[in-house]
């Protein structure tokens, strides 16, 4: 694409100057520190203009040693702008734009917010900061609204210029395999014999039955429960045979080694198998290369391949969901016909749900979409979804796991937000709780610890309250109390809801977390936790544990350091981010949505149920939570460049 600025008005220069100020000052203005009173305590004469003169000046000064940055950043908006007035938009392409843009302004508001106080009400005390917002909301969204609007171009000239040499799926597919095996090879070999998140080391005491604890409450005795599906029972099991085969031959690493491998196999051919079936369906070329290149090149990949857990896992069932997911709607339903393509997707469908708890849902949404979409393969649909989740719903949790000793997830894990809600209330206006209400609450969580309890972007200690015993009249009872407490304080229910979940919708770029390098063991895991010590025996700790060898220990660190780096590095630190990750999605759904591919958007839905899930999870900014979605982006991105357009649904 060739830049275009030839300019027919020379006021637009003056138009793009304006805007460049107004972004660049009002993005970067500071609402965390601003005191009125105290600025404007010695201004004489006090008009509404001065004194907001007055807040304002305080607001631009009060960051120190960024002028080159917001001098820098001025020019690229002025140059942006520029840019985007030398083309004609649509009016549908404006309004989709400033919508999505204003969106954006009041996420970063709400996240802004919320990473430096428990309450928006610091930010809403006087009507000058509150002028401050208005001017911060704007300055975000003006720098959004530049983007969109020159993107409806770039992705229309990248469809018109697509003419390169066609090669056969298969040829497509393994140069994809090659690239990614090669490159994500001195990861597995650096990280041997695996990276394991500490939550797995549960799945492992209760792989050998040994009672294990999870927010102080018992989800398996080891007797009556052998295992609990908090932690995907299937997964417990897959894994279990590598390492009991680690153990039988006295090669505890090689065990986990064989599993990572298998393991980021499957992950190579998946990610394989989503470029190969873009390519197939009139992806741009050139963008298809960069979208494998991102596969190759960003750590996060390769990592969350090696990475021994329940999230990677379901990650990978759900990154070949996708695949099935794109050929359904790419042929608007035609390879329903294939009889082995039904074959594959009903056990990927199985899979996915048996993965992790919220797979289930997502491939019941998916399926009513599919059903509405697809309105000529309703019975092929309900064959190869349906079905695999009724298996799943009735003889993989009913039969199997009655069997096997499995208990399903307490209902805690549901009612995350509402018991979140619930404990700031108390906390805040506690003194307006009734006795009625109280009684009510008492019978699910415990009342009298909810205050202390409360953290705004972590909920567990609040779910840990949750009494296992409280019956299903307990919990009615529970919600019409919490309805009645809502209609009281609203805004105190939205407050609870933004400080548990602003990670994942505001990219902040103040968070670190999310890559997990290091080699946790059972012995580690029971030193940290006063239950395990009481329940595991050292012995137990001999028999499964290990250590990484002594000639990759320099090169692990190395590579932790390199990580490290990693973070500070733009571009490739957005897939840190999640707040970018759910903002590339959503600016993807646009590129689809300014171009009228509606099937594609259906297609991308499972994606975006990702970030919903999220938003009900009890952690803020858990990368590992919104990774599925994560591990799609560079697919996703690469098909808004596609150059064939939708065709009326049959």
């Amino acid at each position: 694409m060739k830049i275009h600025i030839e300019l027919k008005k020379k006021r637009y220069i003056l138009y793009a100057a304006i805007i460049a100020l107004l972004g660049v000052v009002g993005a970067n203005i500071s609402i965390l520190h601003t005191n009125a009173d105290k600025i404007t305590k010695h201004i004489e004469y006090k008009s509404f203009l001065t004194q907001l003169i007055a807040v304002f000046r305080v607001s631009i000064t009060n960051k120190e040693g960024n002028g080159i940055f917001y001098q820098l950043m001025a020019a690229g908006l002025f140059i942006l702008f520029l840019i985007v007035f030398s083309y004609k938009y649509t009016v549908r392409e404006v309004i989709s734009a400033a919508i999505l843009s204003i969106l954006y302004g009041f996420c970063m508001w709400i996240g802004t917010v919320f990473s430096h106080r428990e309450s928006w009400d610091y930010f809403l005390r006087n009507k000058y900061v509150m002028l401050l917002n208005a001017f911060y909301i704007l300055g975000n969204a003006i720098i959004l609204f530049g983007i969109l609007l020159l993107l409806c171009r770039v992705i229309l000239r990248i469809s018109e210029t697509d003419n390169q040499t066609e090669h056969s799926l298969k040829r497509v597919f393994l140069t994809c395999v090659l690239v990614l095996f090669v490159l994500w090879l001195p990861y597995y070999i650096s990280m041997w014999p695996a990276t394991i998140h500490g939550d797995f080391l549960m799945q492992v005491l209760q792989l050998f039955h040994y009672p294990t604890m999870l927010q102080h409450q018992l989800t398996s005795d080891g007797v009556n429960v052998f295992y609990s599906n908090d932690h995907p029972f299937l997964h417990t099991q897959l894994v279990g045979l590598f390492i009991k085969f680690g153990i039988k031959i006295n090669n505890k690493a090689l065990g986990y080694g064989m599993y990572t491998f298998l393991q980021m196999t499957a992950y190579i051919g998946g990610i394989s198998a989503i470029i190969t079936t873009l390519y197939k369906f009139g992806a741009n070329h050139r963008i298809l290369k960069a979208a494998l290149g991102a596969y190759a090149l960003f750590p996060v990949f390769p990592l969350y391949a090696i990475m021994v857990g329940g999230d990677s896992f379901f990650a990978l069932f759900f990154l070949w969901f996708m695949v099935g997911i794109l050929w359904i709607f790419k042929t608007q339903g035609d390879v329903l016909k294939n009889i082995k393509f039904d074959i594959f997707f009903a056990v990927i469908v199985f899979l996915m749900s048996a993965s992790k708890n919220q797979g289930i849902y997502i491939a019941l949404v998916t399926l009513v979409f599919c059903v509405i979409c697809l309105k000529k393969y309703r019975i092929k649909i309900l064959v190869t979804m349906f079905v695999p989740i009724f298996i799943f719903q009735f003889a993989y949790t009913g039969l199997l796991f009655k069997a096997a000793r499995v208990s399903t997830v307490g209902k805690q894990e549901a009612l995350s937000v509402c018991f979140q809600q619930t404990a700031r209330y108390v906390k805040y206006h506690g003194d307006e709780v009734t006795g009625e209400e109280e009684a009510a609450i008492k019978k699910v969580l415990a009342y009298k610890k909810l205050a202390k309890k409360y953290q705004p972007a972590l909920s567990d200690p609040v779910k840990g309250t949750y009494k296992s015993e409280a019956t299903s009249t307990d919990l009615k009872n529970y919600f019409k109390v919490w309805l009645q407490m809502g209609l009281k304080h609203p805004d105190e229910y939205f407050q609870a809801f933004f400080a548990n979940t602003y990670g994942y919708y505001a990219p902040l770029f103040n968070s670190r977390g999310g890559l997990y390098l290091g080699l946790s063991t059972v012995r580690f895991y029971r030193s940290n936790r006063k239950w395990a010590q009481e329940m595991i025996p050292e012995s137990f700790c001999d028999k499964v544990d290990f250590k990484e060898p002594k000639i990759l220990s320099p090169i692990r660190e190395r590579m932790k350091f390199l990580m490290g780096i990693s973070y500070k590095i733009p571009i490739i630190n957005w897939l840190y981010n999640l707040g970018v990750i759910t903002w590339l999605i959503l600016i993807a759904f646009f590129a689809l949505w300014i171009k009228r591919k509606y099937f594609d958007m259906a297609a991308f839905l499972p994606v975006f149920l990702i970030v919903c899930v999220c938003l009900l999870s009890p952690r803020n900014d858990n990368l590992r939570y919104i990774y599925p979605a994560c591990v799609l982006i560079p697919g996703m991105l690469a098909n808004s460049g596609e150059s064939k357009t939708d065709e009326p649904a049959p």
